[in-house]
């Protein structure tokens, strides 16, 4: 295999990386929780959660500060790999989609469906959850392919 195609695929893995970290953040907006007629997103039902306290010190109650960071986490991984800290980046967004992905998985597993007035919302934690996994993917394909262009371009036999 070439350099050139090595590279390609590695571009390829990281395209298909950033697809799947834009689907997390969009599915962070979408609708997470219903009530009623009234949908809300991930962080309008964070906000709902800390206005009646029912976390207050507790240590889940982290958990609701680090999904505020996010986005800004997102940013930092297509930064990352922009500078050309592909490995850095990768397992950024590994971790990140590894925490996206266990907490929407429960959710989407504990959506009740359409049917009932109040609960979990099923649009945003299934998008979430299949952004995470298509980062994941991506992300591990980014590993995978600098190694084997690091083994050519030392000169080793893959």
């Amino acid at each position: 295999m070439t350099q050139g195609s090595t590279r390609a695929r590695g571009a390829a893995t990281a395209v298909i990386a950033a697809a799947g970290l834009v689907a997390v953040v969009a599915g962070m907006f979408l609708p997470w929780f219903r009530s009623g007629s009234v949908l809300r997103d991930s962080f309008q039902l964070i906000g709902v959660i800390q206005t009646l306290g029912f976390l207050r010190g507790d240590v889940l109650e982290l958990l609701l500060y680090v999904w505020f960071g996010l986005v800004p986490v997102v940013t930092l991984s297509v930064v990352a790999y922009t500078f050309g800290l592909r490995r850095t980046s990768a397992t950024i967004c590994v971790v990140l989609t590894i925490f996206t992905g266990t907490i929407s998985g429960v959710a989407t597993v504990e959506s009740g469906g359409e049917e009932s007035s109040l609960g979990i919302a099923g649009t945003g934690p299934t998008v979430t959850l299949i952004g995470s996994s298509v980062a994941l993917i991506g992300a591990l394909g980014i590993f995978a392919s600098r190694r084997k262009s690091a083994s050519r371009i030392a000169g080793g036999e893959p």
